[in-house]
């Protein structure tokens, strides 16, 4: 980590482990509170083995919370909390770290854990782990203290574009049954501190086959997107942008799509605390046009409408767990009654010792489908879900808890007889 005097400051450990006599009573409680990627449990409990590892906060004497968010890099940066408990209440520290772009999952891990070494040496001190602590300062990689690396220069040959391709297919098969899926998506991203430009477009057909006594079904489902985002900051709270979309899907009944959506958006918190929390508004507001592949219900073959939507959403990453809660609403103003809302949220919450609820789920009210076709569908598109039918309403709900007692240690990492003699079906 380069700081003003181009210094390094690393522990030189590798893997920590209690020093011999240590006894388990004396070391740290950890808890870590990490869904990110590159959270790999196994490996930091191997890594850092000089703590005891709690499987419930309460029970820690310092809680690690982990949040991350897409850089302009294409990498993540994680934002690492540590949060002291019991004796060690009130001694907080934040650190960061950002990864590079495609970096894999060992790199992910590796850095995690360095990060993580580094901010609990305040709580080691004084405990059996103390002896165990070595810093070394100095520029990285052999090279002089003179010696700057090019990133750090500002010379950037990419001029900050982040570019991804790529490419996915499966297939399942039985002696009556065939189903075929193919997608392609290439994106484009150039992120700074003033300005943010996404680009990016999929493809993807689908067909599914089915040979009954006297016959074969067979449909096809073909989709193509593309779309294009350009924000610029505002501030700390203010962005403005415009969204455009282009597009075909015979689900939706469409040779094609456009719309052009020039909006603002608002954060009650300041965008560089995102990743813990966040409350936005955005508004868009722009023509959108629809040529359709059949008729519609309202007599259309195309038509351009303009339409409206306002999207509020709520995102706490907070010691007590997640919630995650958005409500958007679209409307045509040509005709005001023909509008959508959709609601959804999200809450996973430890209510107290070893007990934790997560729910989710999301509600629409559908008054907006403009594209369904006149000649409706045929039994093999409904029961093949080939063609969206007309509906009021849309909904997804799901509910579960955990309970857990016994110890309170997690420090034992056993992967023996890991697989599973279980059999999986994918459709």
């Amino acid at each position: 980590m380069w700081g003003r005097t181009s210094v390094r400051v690393a522990l030189v450990l590798g893997m920590w482990t209690l020093p011999a006599g240590a006894q388990e009573s004396e070391a740290l409680n950890v808890f870590l509170d990490c869904s990110q990627p590159g959270c790999d449990f196994d490996f930091l409990r191997r890594e850092i083995s000089v703590v005891n590892w709690v499987r419930d906060r309460e029970a820690a004497q310092v809680h690690v919370l982990i949040t991350s968010r897409v850089n302009g890099g294409g990498g993540r940066t994680y934002e690492l909390a540590f949060l002291g408990r019991g004796a060690h209440q009130g001694r907080n520290a934040d650190l960061e770290w950002s990864s590079a772009g495609g970096a894999v999952a060992d790199e992910l891990r590796g850095g995690i854990a360095d990060r993580i070494k580094l901010g609990l040496i305040g709580y080691l001190l004084g405990t059996p782990a103390a002896d165990l602590i070595r810093v070394e300062m100095g520029p990285p990689d052999g090279a002089t203290s003179r010696q700057v690396p090019r990133q750090a220069a500002g010379v950037d040959p990419w001029d900050h574009w982040v570019f991804r391709l790529g490419a996915s297919g499966f297939g399942f098969g039985e002696s009556t049954l065939q189903d075929r899926n193919y997608s392609g998506s290439v994106d484009a991203d150039r992120v700074t501190e003033e300005w943010k430009i996404n680009l990016g477009g999929n493809v993807r057909r689908s067909q599914q086959t089915y040979e009954l006594e006297d016959t074969t079904i067979r449909e096809t489902r073909r989709d193509w997107g593309a779309n294009a985002a350009l924000v610029k900051s505002s501030g700390p709270h203010w962005a403005i942008g415009v969204r455009l979309d282009a597009g075909s899907s015979s689900f939706y009944n469409q040779d094609l799509r456009w719309s052009i959506k020039p909006g603002v958006e608002y954060d009650v918190f300041p965008y560089s605390e995102s990743s813990r929390r966040a409350l936005t508004f955005q508004y868009l507001v722009g023509p959108s046009h629809w040529d359709y592949t059949e008729e519609t219900i309202f007599g259309e073959t195309e038509e351009t409408r303009l339409q409206q939507s306002v999207i509020a959403s709520l995102t706490l990453n907070q010691p007590w767990g997640r919630w995650s809660t958005s409500v958007r609403g679209q409307q045509f103003l040509h005709d005001t009654e023909k509008y959508s809302v959709t609601i959804s949220g999200s809450l996973n919450v430890r209510l107290f010792q070893g007990f934790s609820v997560r729910v989710s789920g999301n509600y629409s009210w559908i008054r907006d489908q403009l594209y369904l076709s006149g000649a409706g569908a045929t039994n093999e598109q409904i029961l093949l879900r080939q063609r969206q039918l007309q509906t009021s309403f849309r909904y997804f709900t799901s509910l579960g808890i955990e309970y857990r007692f016994g110890s309170i240690f997690n420090n034992i990492v056993n992967p023996r007889f890991g697989g599973s003699d279980s059999e999986f079906f994918f459709f």
